[in-house]
């Protein structure tokens, strides 16, 4: 499957969070992974055009109406599968998206956390940069296909999982969005009961951590309380505040002294 060059991955990414993911996330310190059906993206582990692709192929290999319905319902089986047998996290390129700020930061009331992504490759090194398009690829509709009578725990399986998984529509682009992508069964995930759901984590690295961002509409109590759980687990973590410019459609990141935070003179000196 061809895909574009891959970006090296950057130094640090980010991730975006609404106040009571946040507040989840410092707690437990730990990232979710999330199975492609609970996406919020309707296009997340299907094929457009899956159907027609299955059924050209049985036609040409059979004309038995039987054997085409049987190939039709394999190949939904096995894309089905496919989706099933991935998790992933996700996090973004840049701490000052505005979009991103407004969707996942609940408007400016969550936070944004900094990861040093040398931390976390020490436990998972499967990160992928995301592909953008207005259509799916013929690649990528033929991937389940490829996939037919492999062993899931293959490298050369998960590789194509991988790559199936690193395509989105063009209207995500704004999230510069890179992934870990493994199976499920990798060692350092684990089933974890959160608020009676069962949840899939992995722990997050001591040290991990390097900057806590909070929304400039994060009240001054919940920014104490989300600074002193972090620093129980990274304790050099540094803390920033995201506002508006004065002059542009844009955000400044501003570094914070969060000792001070409570005389309400937090903002460290330009």
């Amino acid at each position: 499957m061809r895909m574009e060059k891959q970006d090296e991955v950057p130094s640090k990414l980010y991730k975006y969070y609404s106040p009571s993911a946040i507040t989840k996330t410092l707690v437990t310190n730990t990232l979710r992974w999330l199975p492609p059906c609970e996406e919020n993206d309707p296009f997340e582990g299907l094929a457009s055009g899956w159907d027609e692709v299955v059924v050209k192929r049985a036609i040409e290999n059979s004309q038995e109406k039987e054997d085409i319905l049987s190939a039709l319902f394999k190949g939904r089986e096995i894309q089905n599968r496919v989706s099933h047998i991935t998790t992933f996290v996700s996090f973004a390129k840049r701490s000052d998206n505005l979009l991103m700020w407004s969707h996942y930061g609940e408007k400016f009331t969550g936070a944004c956390l900094e990861f040093d992504t040398y931390s976390l490759k020490k436990e998972i090194d499967e990160f992928k940069q995301v592909d953008y398009a207005k259509t799916i690829g013929a690649q990528r509709m033929e991937v389940p296909l490829l996939l037919e009578g492999q062993d899931d725990t293959s490298p050369e399986y998960q590789n194509r999982v991988r790559d199936f998984f690193s395509f989105k529509a063009k209207e995500w682009e704004y999230e510069e969005e890179w992934r870990f992508i493994v199976p499920p069964m990798a060692s350092c995930i684990k089933p974890k009961v959160i608020d009676d759901k069962v949840i899939l984590v992995s722990g997050i690295p001591k040290g991990a951590i390097t900057k806590l961002i909070f929304g400039y509409n994060v009240p001054v109590p919940t920014r104490l309380g989300w600074a002193k759980q972090i620093r129980e687990n990274h304790q050099n973590c540094k803390f920033a505040e995201v506002v508006p410019k004065r002059t542009t459609y844009e955000l400044d990141v501003v570094d914070l002294d969060i000792d001070a935070i409570e005389n309400h003179s937090y903002r460290q000196p330009t």
